[in-house]
């Protein structure tokens, strides 16, 4: 069985979104709390395809209104939010 917690969530989603989108740094450079897309790393484009991969890698679905900076605002935040939906925050 594997853990899974706040930070190794974050861990996969920093991951992903340096894969994907060419950030010119390393994942674990990325702040976790601050809006990817307000220090320009991510578009509204790019928030599309990532909450398309946390739906597909963590078999959840996320609803429109979920799509705020409260919610998704941070890597961190992003993690919370996954975490809640599967039953382990």
């Amino acid at each position: 069985m594997t853990i899974v917690d706040q930070n190794s969530v974050a861990d996969t989603i920093a991951e992903w979104t340096v894969t994907n989108f060419g950030i010119g740094q390393p994942a674990s450079a990325l702040p976790r709390d601050e809006s990817l897309v307000e220090l320009g790393f991510l578009d509204s484009y790019a928030v599309v395809e990532l909450v398309e991969f946390l739906e597909k890698n963590w078999n959840i679905a996320i609803l429109n209104e979920e799509i705020t900076r409260e919610k998704m605002g941070s890597l961190n935040k992003m993690a919370t939010l996954i975490l809640q939906k599967r039953g382990a925050a």
